[in-house]
């Protein structure tokens, strides 16, 4: 037996490490070695008994005998290879990423190609795979997010040599689902009612002007916060799933968004009323745990209970396909509608493509008056501004009441004032103030991917979603 650089050589097996966990190659009769699997020890000697153990059972994994299950053990890893060789190209990959490929392949791969051999995995047989899950009545967008996963398995199998020829992949183009957006009437009108959270309100009113992402929203401190200068800064993104914050956004780019001045006055109030302030506390904050931001599921909420208030209720929801996502397509339509130039759109928006990175890194705020125009459509001037209170409890926070009594508008656009219960704020709290009132405006013209069209007051989204 021999040893060198770590690796036991010399028996018809070698082991080597990744971080304190041991991992076995095994000879085969061709002379090549088997794809490294993890031991599940990080004693040598036990190691090397876990693979004499494989020898005598012969559970050895062969070029002809591997499948598919075998191969994608610990590849999804954080340490595994897919993550590990994707960090090493400076590409972007974080845990999330791994614990959604892992389910997509535990979920929906391996329970119907899992014992194939990889060897036997063709054209044909990921066609039918495919073909199943639209059989049974799979989105095309989770349909190719599956292929994808398995794209993935199968381009390291071939680049190891263990696959003869990698199978074409044809993606799913069936049964997309299209994003249903609301009018600029519908927008006004939502704007105009009694909200039942005032972070909800105000998350609304800025992905309707921005088209930010709720992860972009819940990730905002109140150091990104430029509102003197009239800009945010978009650089991270909440994971909601983790409970972690992401250090960049989706698209992997930070970027600078103008927000109109109304917003800017609600922004303001929220850093206001903000139980625990400072530079890093999070502008949309949660009044159950400490340190971290509210939960998404406050901006569905208090949207879903909006738009019942003006005749969308949740099967007329639900069949437009109207979400909190939806007001990143109704921002995108509006400033394209309004004649902003589509690489400007691009790059306020966020959405990744190499001509906007080239572009966003010469865009001049300065030539950005007419994307105010655009956001102002909906927003029309306050009658209104709220009154906060400025009395602090016994620890220097701002008293919990600052929260729950801000007075909102009603629906025919006067001040009221909501009645506090003077218990703790929970994630519920009720309040919000209205802008404006809804009026006659053109139908709304969508555009998305490239295509525009009219809408009618359904406000619909016919291109599929991205």
């Amino acid at each position: 037996m021999r040893k060198a650089n770590g690796i036991i050589t010399g028996k018809p097996f070698s082991l080597h490490r990744r971080g304190r966990v041991w991992y076995a190659q095994f000879k085969t009769p061709s002379g090549a070695w088997t794809t490294a699997r993890s031991t599940r020890q990080t004693s040598r000697n036990r190691a090397e008994a876990w693979c004499v153990q494989r020898l005598v059972e012969g559970d050895i994994i062969t070029l002809e005998n591997i499948t598919l299950d075998q191969w994608s053990r610990n590849f999804f890893d954080w340490d595994g290879p897919w993550t590990i060789n994707r960090r090493a190209a400076g590409k972007r990959a974080s845990m999330r990423n791994c614990l959604e490929q892992a389910r997509v392949l535990t979920n929906r791969i391996l329970p119907t190609l899992g014992g194939l051999r990889l060897a036997d995995i063709d054209t044909l047989t990921i066609r039918e795979f495919r073909n199943n899950l639209y059989r049974n009545g799979m989105s095309a967008s989770s349909i190719n997010k599956a292929l994808g996963v398995l794209r993935n398995l199968l381009t390291a199998a071939d680049e190891q040599g263990l696959i003869r020829k990698m199978p074409r992949i044809e993606a799913s183009s069936g049964r997309p689902r299209y994003r249903g957006i609301l009018s600029v009437d519908e927008a006004r009108a939502i704007f105009n009612v009694q909200w039942t959270d005032f972070r909800g309100y105000v998350a609304s009113l800025l992905a309707a002007t921005t088209g930010l992402r709720a992860s972009e929203i819940q990730a905002l401190t109140i150091e990104d916060l430029h509102l003197d200068d009239g800009y945010i800064i978009i650089h991270r993104a909440w994971d909601e799933r983790m409970r972690i914050l992401n250090p960049t956004t989706k698209s992997g780019r930070a970027r600078n968004v103008i927000v109109p001045t109304s917003i800017r006055a609600e922004l303001a109030r929220l850093v206001d009323i903000n139980p625990r302030p400072g530079p890093a506390a999070f502008v949309f904050f949660s009044t159950k745990m400490r340190g971290k931001p509210c939960e998404q599921r406050i901006f569905w909420r208090a949207l879903y209970a909006a738009l019942e208030l003006i005749g969308i209720n949740a099967d007329s929801r639900k069949e437009r396909n109207i979400t909190f996502h939806s007001w990143r397509h109704f921002a995108n339509s509006l400033l394209v509608n309004a004649g902003i130039p589509l690489l400007t759109v691009q790059a306020l928006i966020g959405h990744a493509s190499t001509d906007m990175t080239r572009h966003y890194h010469h865009l001049d705020t300065a030539d950005l008056g007419g994307v105010l125009s655009a956001q102002e459509r909906i927003l029309t001037e306050r009658t209104h501004q709220p009154e906060t209170s400025n009395r602090r409890n016994q620890n220097g926070e701002p008293a919990r009441d600052r929260i729950e009594r801000l007075p909102y508008r009603g629906p025919g656009g006067g001040p009221r004032q909501l009645p506090g219960s003077g218990g703790p704020a929970q994630d519920a709290d009720q309040h919000s103030p209205g802008v404006g009132a809804p009026g006659a405006d053109p139908p709304l013209q969508e555009w998305r991917m490239g295509t525009v069209f009219q809408t009618g007051d359904t406000g619909v989204d016919r291109t599929p979603q991205g």
